[in-house]
């Protein structure tokens, strides 16, 4: 996914945006995102959001977890530090 030389580049290019969404991506490969951002930047803090099982690495791995509650099961709402229902409430 990532070779050697590309994470450096990612994360400075991520660290450059007001925000990083990870779409269409396995699992750990979005945890390893998550990870890749909190070595690169050890002052900023990471939220993580997600909607399912395929988000709980991520969730977890993340400084703040939310979960949201909605078709795709409540894995994520178990394994989130915060949980809504819907994402227009996050503020």
């Amino acid at each position: 996914w990532l070779t050697a030389a590309e994470p450096a580049q990612l994360a400075g290019l991520a660290l450059h945006a007001s925000a990083v969404i990870a779409c269409r991506c396995r699992a750990e490969q979005k945890a390893v995102l998550v990870r890749l951002l909190q070595r690169h930047s050890p002052h900023s803090r990471v939220l993580a959001i997600g909607d399912g099982a395929n988000d709980v690495p991520m969730i977890r791995a993340a400084h703040v977890g939310v979960g949201l509650a909605g078709k795709e099961g409540m894995q994520a709402v178990q394994n989130a530090d915060f949980a809504i229902a819907r994402l227009r409430f996050l503020r």
